[in-house]
């Protein structure tokens, strides 16, 4: 009679229980369903938002701003890459263009990145990031706090004193 090797101790992959169910671990039924209630319908505001980038055949992708600052930014996304102006052709005008109407309407430190391709890592102020694609092209704008500079001290004015 012939014996099967067995390596340190294991069983070998013949000697597997038959009914596999013996194996499995058995749920504890005291426990009741857990009854999930549905969500709450979203505002009307981002109804209308969501209606106004279906019509425009935008997809909002990410946002951390205003309802009335999105809306601003997807309208005039899409009237710059719908309008046929000979002097905005390249992604860097159009997001030049959005950029310079969100500094003279929000205030500075407005940056808007437009391409097909691109990665990015950004620290956005609160309230000032949006992350959308009209057709092909994404576009990523976002807002950074401007701070005042604070100069350090001449060393003229220090006296250092060596006693």
């Amino acid at each position: 009679m012939e014996r099967q090797r067995s390596y340190n101790g294991r069983r070998n992959i013949d000697e597997r229980p038959k009914n596999l169910s013996q194996c499995r671990l058995q749920r504890s039924s005291s426990l009741p369903p857990v009854a999930r209630a549905p969500p709450p319908p979203p505002p009307p505001n981002q109804l209308k938002l969501a209606a106004m980038a279906i019509d425009l055949n935008v997809r909002l992708r990410s946002a951390d701003m205003p309802l009335a600052m999105q809306e601003r930014a997807i309208r005039k996304a899409r009237a710059l890459v719908d309008a046929k102006n000979p002097g905005i052709t390249k992604p860097t005008q159009v997001a030049m263009c959005l950029k310079k109407e969100f500094d003279a309407l929000y205030g500075p430190a407005w940056h808007c990145i437009v391409g097909k391709s691109f990665g990015s890592f950004v620290t956005h102020a609160g309230g000032g990031f949006l992350y959308f694609s009209v057709d092909k092209l994404c576009f990523l704008l976002f807002k950074t706090e401007v701070r005042p500079l604070v100069k350090p001290p001449s060393l003229h004015r220090l006296k250092i004193n060596n006693a």
